[in-house]
């Protein structure tokens, strides 16, 4: 028995010695819940979600994000840019997708078409519009090959912009901007690669061809998409997920109340939590009742009351109050009044509008089924009760909330507008008139945004975008009204997790413990 334990220990340390990829030891199986709904087209349409991590997982773009938000080399070695910051060229490493075929400069081109076609949906595309000539692709006015995005050798790649975009890399890294092949499940070039993908848990293991292999600490993923945020939260007390992610709002209250403290993580992020208004429809199609719904709160009250975390902050305008590039957003007169003033003021809109004791304003608010939804709702009933609003809440799943907002079948309709990015523009994007979302156009701030996009001078620019917010606010096309958080929920026994306003966690990163290691005593 000794002569066969020494042979099994000289083939370890010969092994260890060889240094091969190969000779790595299996790793865990690392178990992760992601709420939403799976849906094999979305990957170029939605930001989150079981897709998104799947595609994080599997695919990567020019430049990806490290476990800490950082911008980090993807399929690009390395990056140069240009003086005057209107061309980057990056420079590709050798890396091939799981059926062995090599990624070239063509394929990246080839992509970045597809993603700024004019029937594309892609979340980014209103703020890739920086790229040369990349409205007039959009808008199907220039062919696809006048995109700025060129392939010189087969392995650089040039984009080149009409003015600068210091948060290009930041995009680029986003698992969206993937350079992957067309299909539900395409091959891999990223750190796992799909065994199955229509079994549930979505099965998945590790890439033999992915470059950076030897880092990757988990051997298999076991992805189960969860529909219902409270879904998950039990499926983690059970046991049965080392990680929850994807969670928003909807499910902090559980989330909160799980028996390891230290397994919530919470996350500011780039984003806003508010009401959009159908400017088709009435009572809100008329710009005084929306105007008086917006005054009537107490952003501060509520933020306050209802979540205690410094995180949410409160939102007066349309771009949240926390992007870097844009600064401090501007505020509307009415914040510069007391609770009473402002009180006051919105009642005299209403009498404007034909609203008063003997005919009560009726509003319609569309939510998503969720504890902290209707929690929210209630609180702005109760303010919008003190100027003598009835306010109706109509509680819809995911799937028919989104229904009714794409079908304009509301008044007012929950919507949670979370950017990968740090870009005011990404909040304003939906307000422009080819967008007209909610029905809602306005040509002077339309004619703001647009010049924007060839502005050299950042403070320019931000000065420029600051006008069209207020513009556009002062219609009050949506009631904005705090900052969201992201939270998930991390076993002790998961490292690699790093909290970062972009909410980057790559899988690749991860590792668990085993099971008796990591569970509390």
């Amino acid at each position: 028995m000794r002569g066969h334990a020494l042979a099994a220990l000289l083939l370890a340390l010969l092994a260890a010695c060889n240094g091969g990829d190969d000779a790595r030891a299996p790793g865990a199986t690392l178990r992760i819940d992601v709420i939403g709904e799976f849906d094999p087209a979305a990957s170029r349409t939605v930001i989150g979600g079981p897709r998104d991590v799947l595609v994080n997982a599997t695919q990567v773009g020019l430049v990806d994000f490290d476990a800490e938000g950082r911008v980090v080399p993807g399929l690009a070695t390395s990056w140069r840019v240009s003086d005057d910051g209107l061309s980057y060229i990056f420079r590709l490493r050798d890396a091939q997708w799981e059926d062995e075929r090599t990624i070239t400069a063509g394929d990246v081109v080839a992509v970045m078409r597809r993603i700024v076609a004019p029937g594309s949906h892609h979340p980014l595309k209103p703020i890739l519009r920086r790229i040369e000539n990349a409205p007039e692709v959009m808008a199907g006015r220039k062919p696809p090959r006048a995109l700025g995005v060129f392939d010189p050798l087969p392995n650089i790649v040039e984009i080149r912009l009409s003015s600068p975009q210091p948060q290009l890399l930041q995009m680029l890294a986003h698992s969206s901007m993937a350079i992957l092949r067309r299909g539900a499940f395409p091959p891999a070039v990223g750190a796992f690669r799909v065994v199955d993908g229509d079994s549930r848990p979505i099965r998945l293991s590790a890439n033999p061809a992915y470059y950076d292999r030897s880092a990757v600490a988990v051997s298999a993923v076991e992805l189960t998409p969860t529909p219902e945020a409270v879904e998950a939260v039990g499926r983690f007390r059970r046991g049965a997920a080392d990680v929850v992610t994807g969670g928003t709002i909807a499910g902090l209250i559980e989330a909160r109340t799980v028996p390891v403290p230290q397994a919530l993580r919470i996350e500011t992020s780039y984003g806003v939590y508010g009401y959009l208004a159908n400017a088709r429809k009435a009572p809100v199609k008329d710009v005084r009742v929306r105007r008086a719904l917006s005054i009537a709160l107490d952003r501060d009250a509520l933020v306050g009351d209802l979540f205690d975390l410094p995180l949410v902050t409160p939102v007066t305008g349309l771009v949240p109050p926390n992007l870097p590039s844009y600064g401090t957003p501007p505020a509307p007169p009415w914040t510069a009044l007391p609770l009473d003033g402002r009180r006051a003021e919105a009642l005299a809109l209403l009498a404007e509008a034909g609203y008063g004791a003997d005919k009560p304003l009726e509003i319609e608010i569309s939510l998503p089924a969720a504890r902290e939804h209707a929690a929210i709702a209630a609180a702005v009933a109760r303010d919008w009760a003190a100027i003598g609003v009835k306010t109706r809440a109509v509680t819809r799943s995911a799937a028919a909330h989104a229904k009714a907002l794409a079908s304009g079948n509301y008044e007012l309709a929950l919507v949670e507008r979370l950017s990968p990015v740090d870009s005011g523009y990404f909040f304003l994007a939906p307000f422009t008139c080819a967008t007209k979302t909610g029905g809602y156009c306005n040509k002077e701030a339309d004619r703001l945004l647009d010049a924007t996009r060839t502005m050299a001078d950042l403070g320019a620019r931000r000065s420029t975008l600051q006008t069209a917010e207020a513009l556009i606010a002062a219609d009050q096309p949506a009631i904005m009204l705090f900052v969201p958080v992201r939270w998930s929920l991390v076993h002790p026994r998961v490292s690699g997790w790093s909290d970062n306003i972009s909410g980057a966690h790559p899988l690749s990163r991860l590792d668990v413990l085993p099971q008796d290691m990591g569970d509390d005593k």
